[in-house]
């Protein structure tokens, strides 16, 4: 396994850096995160944690600058339809403390959706995969984050369409989800709590 490596940085393209490796000239794919953090660095030398993903016509290399990030990926690679593009995009947007607090429910899944190309149905499978590789995720917290092992015991569908057979429509729900910091661990606590937001608790 290739399990890190330390170069120069020489280049940057829109989602991956070129790194100098003795003789070597490497492209490593990385995340809008870590371009930011090492932007400023070229001709100096850093050292990247990595993932060498193959294919059956392709070799690519996937760099990270802490361990976490990189379990991330790994992680979510093993959830079905992630492939390594995905992954980096979901990484580029959502932290591993902040996976892991989907996960517990201490973030709403519509955080996922934030990422292009995941909508509602691909946020409410990612977060059943989440839940279940949630022991995976140990030490993805960050500075100051407490334990916490409330799990939602519901999908974004089921809320939606709790609430959509109660007379709403699509907007007003996603909005009240929105200004929901933390959802409630039941259904049936998280559409009281919406009702409150919505006029009707």
């Amino acid at each position: 396994m290739l399990y890190h490596l330390q170069g120069k940085i020489i280049g940057f393209g829109e989602n991956y850096l070129l790194l100098s490796v003795g003789p070597l000239g490497l492209k490593v794919s990385v995340t809008q995160n870590t371009l930011k953090e090492v932007k400023d660095y070229t001709e100096e030398e850093i050292c990247l944690q990595t993932y060498l993903h193959i294919q059956e016509n392709k070799w690519e290399i996937f760099g990270f600058l802490e361990e976490k990030e990189r379990s991330a990926f790994v992680l979510l690679l093993g959830c079905r339809g992630i492939g390594p593009k995905a992954a980096l995009n979901i990484l580029s947007v959502l932290s591993p403390a902040r996976l892991k607090k989907i996960a517990l429910g201490e973030e709403s899944v519509l955080s996922l959706q934030q990422v292009p190309g995941i909508g509602a149905k691909s946020a409410d499978r990612i977060l059943v995969e989440l839940k279940e590789k949630l022991s995976q995720m140990g030490n993805w917290y960050e500075a100051g984050q407490g334990v916490n092992q409330r799990i939602l015991e519901y999908t974004h569908e089921d809320l939606f369409d709790a609430l959509k057979n109660l007379g709403y429509r699509a907007g007003e729900i996603q909005m009240a989800i929105t200004q929901s910091a933390t959802l409630p661990a039941t259904l049936s606590e998280a559409v009281k709590q919406l009702l409150r937001l919505l006029g009707r608790g």
